[in-house]
């Protein structure tokens, strides 16, 4: 039975047939550790649900604990969330409202304890507010890509601070991943590796890079189920 946790462990090889149709000419190339990597742990404190709309997460932090020279990951694992034993669909509501404009923010799926040893990994879609994205891996503290690069650029994410873009990810009855970035279709992927990602836990996560300034620019990130 797969069990949740948060670990370490090495990294996986991974095998991918993905194709991708975004717009050129967005965003510019990241500074590094904007990425899940360095410390990475599960702080389901700082996703706090909001009491007024229980769709809504919100995420702020400016705790000098949670920053260092090569970056610092946080996700969460929303006990309210029931998981999908066999992934369909993710839909979310995305804003940054403060931080480090180039590090990652999104949204976790199919997160499952790999026993093999006791190490937890799962699928992620994150963005920046460049209007850049990037699929992958977590497992353990290492991040691999499903994207062509770590981050790809798309003029059909909204740029900037306090702006709302909208994320899906599906998977369909033959293993294909497709993602959706306010309603066009920007990538598909299948995952060929064992074991399989097919289902888990759903969650959050959110990047500290070292471009962060804490404790006087809080990272303040929404998410809103849709």
């Amino acid at each position: 039975m797969k069990r949740l946790v948060c670990a370490a462990l090495p990294s996986l090889v991974v095998l991918l047939v993905v194709t991708s149709c975004t717009k050129p000419d967005a965003g510019s190339p990241p500074p590094d550790n904007t990425t899940p990597g360095g410390s990475v742990q599960q702080q389901s404190s700082l996703f706090v649900q909001n009491a007024g709309n229980t769709k809504e997460y919100d995420f702020s932090t400016n705790d000098p604990a949670y920053w260092g020279i090569n970056g610092f990951t946080l996700w969460s694992l929303p006990s309210s969330f029931a998981g999908q034993a066999t992934f369909d669909k993710r839909d979310v509501t995305v804003k940054k409202n403060s931080g480090d404009g180039y590090a990652g923010y999104g949204i976790v799926f199919c997160g499952y304890d790999t026993g093999n040893p006791v190490v937890e990994t799962f699928l992620l879609v994150m963005i920046n507010t460049q209007q850049q994205y990037s699929v992958g891996e977590v497992t353990g503290s290492s991040y691999t890509p499903y994207t062509s690069s770590t981050w790809v650029s798309s003029g059909y994410l909204v740029k900037g601070y306090g702006v709302n873009n909208h994320v899906v990810i599906t998977r369909d009855g033959s293993g294909v991943f497709a993602l959706s970035l306010n309603g066009q279709q920007v990538m598909t992927f299948r995952d060929g590796r064992t074991p399989l990602q097919t289902g888990g836990a759903d969650g959050y996560l959110v990047v500290i890079s070292p471009q962060d300034s804490f404790p006087q620019t809080p990272v303040s990130i929404c998410f809103t189920e849709n």
